[in-house]
């Protein structure tokens, strides 16, 4: 399998592109959003994690610069990373040295980014020749890493309470086996960095004992042990550190304001736990109810017993007064001292009847307390309820940033393009109020920089031709943001030619996509869908813009990831808008419960437009295909059949009672259901990404019964309102893959092009993965498909030491060949690597033909 000299040169090029245009804006915005923060604030001190991240970005870009073949501007960004990296470990003499020399790192190159895209040739100037020396001589007056001697007990105290309490905090909180593992690997690696490098005797036992103790008992029952262990060692040792510390400083006044920097990953446990409490707010509120029931019920027992002790008090006093009788009994012996019209006579009947009543009368006191009871459980409960949604709205509130935040970094960005290309634009933001969350828009940036580009590149013709057909010279691009329901919805949109659907269907016959005789059979909808195919492109002409094929096929992916979906609608001459939905983390929503044959489905209120009885419209035991209302025809479909899964129901269905009229894209939609249950607010769950969930489901929601609810999501209902598809005929089993499968970790996206490319160009069939939490939970769920992995070291969430060392310790996948592939060169790490099981160790960047060689030769060991 090997690669002539046009395919090598073509792959080479695609990696360049996809570097220049993909990853190193992202890592550059980084660097230049620091530089920005040190202009307007020189004195602020940074902390370790922001000197990190900024060290994350410089690494990409040493990386991907040496992929792209770029070799000035790899040598610069190795320097500012090795510079960062002193900076971050508390090595750098002359901070503000440091940050000069980074700021002019972070021009330069900024310089050589631009001068890559234009292809302009790159010479030695003396603004670049005198910082690569002035870094050169200020990383030579960082001291050398210390293999020995101990840090400081400042600095393991610091250790022993954040790093290694995190790593118990999440082997404590994990829930699932994966979860547990991957949490247990962190402890595992933390105390064995730890105990080495602070020469921690015990950190260091339990890093080498603990990876055998798995193999004698499940981690559900170890982890329990494992943390008391760790926790009451580290507690003897902070003591020692304590008894050892010189006495503190004098304490200084703080200022009156105080923020803390709280993980993402802890805010979402927070929410889940709200999430929880709520929940079960929900169940207390259920037995609350059934309490209140139960109360009336015994109340009205005790109505029915009045009557009775009615009856019982006129007997009693009937028999107290006997006319007929002439004395009085008493202690068993007979007196005529009063006659019977002078004294009452009584029998242990009476006392029989007098203890009745006194029993009635307690009984109506219990209902009387009870009531009470039940009055104070209700007020408590609705003071539950209100400090809960407190909560929620303050938990909320922390995750949210108004979406111009985002949104207006790109002015900037688009009225620098329309100057390069002498091309007039305008950025309009609307809805920049939306408050969205962090998370969300983080996740964002990347896909909404393609689609500006996009906007500016395919949609927006230039001025001469915008006035001849009487647009204004000047084009548009809208970013708007909305909420809707459980989701939020990001739109980028532009005033531009629209997409071509001829040109789309031409390219996609070109590169058999589909035949010439079914595209006619396609609808608009599905040819816009090849926009979003891998190297789909349109562009007549490679630029520094577009003509690629690189971009649409990267937004979906990165939108898909974040359970979100994008959809591109056009019209001719009037413009593009490409809509992005993202669901929302947590959400408390207003929705109508609905019984559908013995199944419960929920409908979010800003969907429904009205709630109808079925009978003033149609015939409700043979309804018909549309209803009148208000004044316009309106599809009806009853709502057990329009869902396309359908499962045998336990009852026999009943006719439908209740139409609920929701809104579709637009227009109306009738739901028939047998009849709404409830309407209340309720907490939305997202569903994780284990299992595929259609778009028309929201989420779901717990009822205080335990019932698991699907939330349904009507905007959503318009690939259900389309002809449904013939069911598809059962096919012969698929035969056994002979072509070999590799799976690509890295977080770079022009990284992991590139290795596609060359692999499937040399018959590979490969599967990519963007960190190592995503590959670990591929090869758990298909690893037995996965013949070979290629993983970067360094990577977000998991890195590549932690996907081999869980490789090796998963009884299915601890055979799989792994192989590293990452810039860090130095014996240290190939060494780790080494240990860890690696069956491989290349270096960035690499030659294509001699990785295929090295492929060829570990898929042959296997």
């Amino acid at each position: 399998m090997t690669l002539n000299a046009a395919e090598l040169d073509a792959i080479t090029q695609e990696a360049r592109n996809c570097f220049l245009y993909e990853d190193a804006p992202e890592y550059l915005l980084l660097l230049e959003q620091w530089a920005e923060q040190v202009a307007a604030d020189p004195q602020r001190r940074y902390s370790p994690d922001d000197y990190n991240t900024l060290m994350r970005a410089a690494h990409s870009l040493k990386g991907g610069a040496g992929i792209a073949q770029l070799a000035e501007l790899q040598e610069l960004t190795h320097r500012l990373e090795d510079v960062l990296e002193a900076l971050k470990d508390n090595q750098m003499g002359d901070r503000p040295r440091a940050h000069q020399l980074l700021l002019q790192g972070i021009e330069q190159t900024h310089e050589l980014l631009e001068a890559a895209k234009q292809q302009r040739p790159v010479t030695p100037t003396p603004q670049r020749q005198a910082l690569l020396a002035g870094l050169a001589e200020l990383l030579q007056t960082v001291p050398p890493p210390a293999t020995t001697a101990p840090l400081s007990g400042g600095d393991l105290q610091s250790a022993l309470t954040n790093d290694l309490d995190a790593c118990l905090q999440g082997l404590e909180a994990s829930t699932t086996d994966a979860e547990r593992e991957e949490a247990f690997m962190a402890l595992v690696r933390t105390a064995q960095t730890l105990g080495d490098r602070h020469q921690v005797p015990w950190l260091s036992q339990l890093a080498a004992e603990l990876p055998n103790l798995v193999a004698e008992m499940p981690l559900a029952e170890l982890a329990p042990a494992v943390i008391a262990e760790f926790r009451q060692l580290r507690e003897a040792e902070l003591a020692k550190l304590a008894a050892a510390a010189p006495p503190p400083p004098p304490t200084v006044p703080q200022p009156d304001e105080f923020y803390v920097r709280i993980p993402v990953s802890k805010l979402d446990r927070l929410g889940n736990t709200v999430s929880e409490l709520l929940i079960g707010q929900e169940r207390l509120t259920l037995y609350q109810q059934q309490f209140s029931q139960t109360n009336r019920q015994l109340k009205r027992r005790i109505e029915q017993f009045r009557p009775i002790r009615d009856q019982v008090q006129t007997v009693y006093d009937r028999l107290a007064t006997p006319l007929a009788a002439r004395g009085m009994v008493s202690h068993g012996h007979e007196t005529h001292d009063f006659d019977a019209l002078q004294f009452d006579r009584y029998t242990e009947l009476h006392t029989t009847l007098q203890d009745f009543q006194e029993l009635l009368a307690r009984i109506q006191e219990i209902g009387a307390d009870i009531d009470l009871l039940n009055r104070d459980l209700q007020e408590a409960l609705d003071l539950g309820r209100q400090h809960l949604n407190n909560l929620y709205s303050e938990l909320t509130d922390s995750r949210l940033v108004p979406f111009r935040q985002l949104a207006e970094k790109f002015i900037t960005a688009v009225q620098t393009l329309g100057d390069r290309h002498q091309k007039p634009v305008q950025l309009v933001i609307e809805g920049g109020d939306t408050l969205v969350d962090q998370v969300i828009l983080q996740q964002l940036k990347a896909p909404l920089t393609h689609l500006v580009r996009n906007a500016f590149d395919h949609g927006l013709e230039p001025p001469n031709e915008r006035q001849a057909r009487g647009k204004p010279s000047m084009g548009t691009i809208y970013l708007r943001a909305k909420l809707r329901g459980n989701a939020v919805e990001i739109q980028v949109a532009d005033d531009g030619r629209g997409i071509d659907l001829q040109r789309v269907r031409q390219k996609a016959v070109a590169l058999n996509l589909c035949p010439i005789e079914k595209m006619p059979e396609l609808s608009r909808e599905q040819i816009l869908e090849f926009l979003f195919l891998p190297g789909f492109s349109t562009a007549k002409q490679v630029s520094d813009l577009s003509g690629r094929g690189v971009g649409l096929d990267v937004v979906r992916e990165q939108v898909q990831r974040s359970r979100g979906s994008i959809k591109v609608t056009t019209e001719p001459q009037q413009g593009t808008t490409f809509t992005l939905t993202l669901p929302l983390t947590l959400s408390i929503l207003p929705m109508v419960l609905c019984q559908v044959g013995d199944l419960t489905l929920a409908i979010p209120d800003l969907s429904i437009r009205e709630v109808i009885a079925l009978k003033e419209y149609t015939d409700i035991h043979q309804p018909s295909a549309t209803i009148r209302w208000q004044g316009q025809s309106v599809p009806l479909y009853p709502l057990h059949s329009f869902l396309p899964y359908q499962r045998p129901t336990a009852a026999p269905l009943q006719p439908l009672g209740v139409g609920v009229v929701v809104d579709v894209a637009g227009q109306p939609v009738a739901l028939g259901v047998n009849y709404l249950i409830a309407e209340r607010e309720l907490v939305v769950k997202p569903f994780d990404q284990t299992v595929p969930v259609p778009p028309y489901i929201m989420g779901c929601t717990v009822l205080g019964s335990g019932e698991v609810v699907p939330v349904l999501a009507p905007d959503n209902f318009t690939a259900l309102l389309a002809t449904p598809a013939p069911p598809a005929v059962p096919s012969e089993p698929p035969a056994r893959r002979t072509t070999p499968q590799v799976m690509i970790v890295d977080d770079s996206i022009a990284v992991r092009r590139l290795l596609d490319r060359v692999l499937r160009q040399a018959g590979y069939e490969v599967v990519q993965c963007r960190d190592g939490k995503e590959a670990l939970e591929t090869l758990l769920g298909q690893g037995q498909e996965v013949d070979l992995v290629i993983t970067d070291v360094e990577m977000p969430r998991l890195d590549g030491y932690g996907l081999l060392e869980a490789i090796r310790t998963a009884a299915p996948l601890q055979h799989l060949p792994v192989t590293m592939l990452t810039s860090r060169g130095g014996d240290r790490h190939r060494q780790k690597a080494l240990q860890l099981g690696a069956n491989g160790y290349i270096t960035k960047p690499f030659q294509p033909q001699a990785m295929l060689e090295t492929v060829a030769q570990l898929l042959g060991k296997r």
